[in-house]
């Protein structure tokens, strides 16, 4: 019926997952980045935790919302491994930034004014 068969198993629209996946593994090494003292030192400030995290929770319910669009216009049923993808990016990115400026406070560099 479908020009390209594998968007769709067991009657959810399932195309979008790959990219789910890859946000995933980027919030997971942004994680990582910081958990590693050398890359957290370096290469990782403030502003860069708060925007990717932002964008990457931003992409990923965008991309969340347009599936559903599509699985609506389609008449297929919604992924549930996708929403709990997102809530997984959502939440992880939640963490990235607690456990930065966590990092940041317990090595008292945050200053109280």
């Amino acid at each position: 019926m479908y020009s390209y068969e594998p968007f769709e198993s067991l009657g959810a629209f399932t195309l979008f997952r790959p990219t789910f996946w890859a946000i995933l593994i980027v919030t997971l090494l942004l994680f990582l980045g910081i958990l590693i003292p050398r890359f957290r030192n370096k290469m990782i400030n403030g502003f860069a935790v708060l925007s990717v995290s932002a964008i990457l929770v931003f992409v990923s319910g965008q991309l969340l919302f347009y599936s559903g669009i599509i699985v609506d216009e389609l008449g297929l049923g919604g992924d549930a491994v996708s929403f709990i993808l997102f809530l997984a990016i959502a939440g992880l990115s939640f963490v990235n930034i607690l456990v930065y400026f966590l990092f940041k406070v317990k090595k008292g560099i945050v200053v109280n004014k």
